[in-house]
């Protein structure tokens, strides 16, 4: 869903929310399952399993749960890609290329493929949208990999393929003839 926010003068783009529903829902699972395992110990046992249950925790708030309170954002003059807590790429509107709709093969979740530069950034199969850098950006969230296409998807890919395009195109520099008197 696209919104505008008024007060921040940007808009806001959703993305498919059940692929983080049922990686909480296999967080969830995991955590259960392993209180039913490790039922009744005690001493050394117990440590480990206050270890397990916190990492499992952790991991089920910043992977699972975090993303389902985040949007895309699209402001005047930048693109902030934001998934959850780890991941968020702040990218100046000069800086992109060419956007259009993705025709290839998706990797669903956060990925980086080397051998295309392509930082798939998904989390479902649909309405994808891909995004072409001037140049390779870095990314940390990816080892310090670069990647000059980044393959999105948002539930409303055509309005925000036409939003970007009309940014992208009043950015444009202004071809003259010649020197101006």
């Amino acid at each position: 869903m696209a919104g505008t926010n008024a007060r921040t003068k940007r808009e806001e783009y959703s993305y498919s929310r059940l692929y983080f529903q049922i990686r909480s829902a296999f967080y969830v699972v995991l955590l259960f399952s392993s209180a039913l395992i490790f039922k009744g110990l005690s001493g050394d046992t117990l440590v480990w399993f206050i270890l397990l249950v916190a990492l499992l925790v952790g991991m089920l708030l910043i992977f699972g749960i975090s993303p389902l309170f985040t949007n895309h954002w699209l402001t005047r003059t930048r693109l902030i890609l934001r998934r959850g807590f780890y991941f968020r790429s702040i990218i100046p509107i000069k800086d992109i290329e060419k956007v259009e709709v993705y025709e290839g093969e998706p990797r669903i979740g956060l990925s980086l493929s080397t051998r295309s530069s392509i930082l798939f950034l998904t989390s479902g199969r649909f309405d994808l949208l891909e995004i072409r850098l001037r140049k390779p950006k870095i990314y940390p969230q990816m080892l310090g990999l670069r990647a000059r296409r980044i393959v999105i998807n948002v539930d409303n890919g055509e309005m925000m393929l036409e939003s970007l395009r009309s940014k992208i195109d009043l950015l444009a520099p202004v071809e003259s003839d010649g020197p101006n008197p």
